[in-house]
């Protein structure tokens, strides 16, 4: 029996069948093939192929349930999904073509179709993009580090990838480094705009010069 807040396995039958049905449409159609066509894509051919992968794979993961716990084909299942979700982010953020999005941002909104929305748009996915293109470099510099072992190659693959992360999270790092060094910065100028003299750390300096007195 299912424990409490853990759907059963019929449950989780059902809702993997739905989730596979829903995601051969769009897989189906990128050939051709079904109720649907390539037409009906609002974008390349394996765009829908991609974005019917998504949905197959989390509907395999969820008829198998347990069972997928900690074997090499709940990874590949993984992989797929991130692996598709960045290369759809990436098209839409740096492929060809115009973008309309409806973006809303503090209460401005942008008019579907124009510049700004062109620009809010690539650059909200943009940045996903990135976040996501750094998880599949990290996945693959496991998967390198699996396969072949420790080495040089995985090492530089990994660090690529925390580079990119910490690039796609630099918008939200840097307002929350700048708002304080800019707090310090006003209220330093407002001590010396009074005093006409710059603000000094005394309790600081003076650990400083104890430690220099202490040395050999």
């Amino acid at each position: 029996m299912a424990t409490q807040g853990t759907p059963s396995p019929t449950s989780r039958i059902v809702f993997g069948l739905v989730c596979i049905g829903s995601g051969l449409l769009p897989a189906l159609a990128s050939f051709d093939l079904g109720p649907l066509d390539s037409g009906d894509i609002n974008g390349p051919p394996w765009l829908g192929f991609l974005a019917g992968a998504i949905f197959i794979a989390a509907g395999i993961a969820l008829i198998l349930g347990d069972r997928l716990r900690d074997s090499a084909f709940s990874h590949g299942l993984f992989a797929l999904m991130i692996g598709a979700f960045a290369a759809i982010a990436n098209w839409i953020a740096f492929g060809p073509g115009p973008r309309e999005c409806t973006i809303a941002v503090a209460g401005l909104l942008f008019a579907s179709g124009s510049w700004g929305d062109q620009i809010a748009c690539r650059a909200g996915f943009g940045l996903g993009a990135i976040l996501l293109d750094g998880f599949v470099l990290w996945m693959i510099a496991a998967a390198v580090r699996n396969i072949a072992g420790p080495g040089a190659l995985p090492n530089a693959i990994e660090k690529l990838g925390v580079a990119v992360l910490l690039l796609s999270l630099a918008p939200l790092i840097l307002p929350m480094l700048l708002f304080p060094i800019g707090k310090i910065l006003r209220e330093g100028f407002a001590t010396w705009r009074a005093t006409g003299r710059w603000p000094r750390n005394e309790a600081f300096i003076q650990r400083m010069k104890e430690k220099r007195a202490t040395k050999p």
